[in-house]
């Protein structure tokens, strides 16, 4: 494939909400909006890709995600937007809305196994980190199916793109996922030459630097 008709990836997370700036766990279940942080940073993201020639913006149906989105579709009418319910954040069940801190234990189980390779435990209600890698390996494959030879931004959550990242990458699969940085809207860029991805740009927060500098 020709660098021309090579595709590339934006992955970006949502801004800030209330409950990332309390450490709540969020999940699936909680459709928290964007604070005012997460507002400011949403707008710098979109002044950072007002220049970026995008042929399609896929997002996460939750409404943090889908804010974050807008403030970069504000300057690109017509793009096509794809909501994608498998691009939504893992499931984390009955700990959704809990404090951090409080389920800092249970997290930290969850840590420990995935680095074992044990992926199938399911929080409470929700979901297994396989069953997150499952959706996340279904939306890569359907982008490349889809995009080839374009650019698009996707925006999703901050579990969520760990998993996508093990999943599109070959740096070692889900054991090491938690690698991965992932601020509030930093941008990952992936190309995809026709054989694998490579990232070119991870959770790059340029675009912030002002919004950072504020306290």
């Amino acid at each position: 494939m020709t660098e021309s008709a090579a595709f590339t990836l934006y992955v970006v997370r949502h801004g800030e909400t209330e409950h990332n700036r309390r450490r709540l766990m969020q999940g699936r279940r909680i459709d928290a909006s964007l604070n005012d942080r997460g507002q400011r940073q949403a707008a710098l993201l979109g002044e950072r890709f007002r220049e970026v020639a995008l042929d399609a913006v896929w997002v996460s149906p939750l409404l943090r995600a889908r804010q974050t989105a807008d403030a970069v579709l504000s300057h690109h009418p017509g793009v096509p937007v794809v909501i994608e319910p498998d691009l939504a954040e893992m499931s984390w069940g009955e700990m959704e809305g809990l404090s951090i801190d409080d389920v800092a234990e249970d997290l930290r189980a969850f840590a420990a196994e995935w680095r074992d390779g044990r992926f199938d435990r399911r929080v409470g209600g929700g979901e297994s980190i396989r069953d997150v890698e499952i959706r996340a390996r279904a939306v890569v494959d359907r982008l490349l199916e889809r995009h080839r030879g374009e650019t698009v931004l996707a925006v999703t959550h901050g579990r969520y793109l760990r998993v996508f990242l093990a999943a599109a990458l070959d740096r070692g699969g889900l054991r090491t996922m938690d690698r991965f940085q992932h601020a509030n809207t930093g941008v990952y860029r992936l190309v995809h030459d026709g054989t694998a991805f490579v990232a070119d740009l991870e959770n790059c927060t340029a675009h912030l630097e002002a919004e950072l500098a504020t306290p």
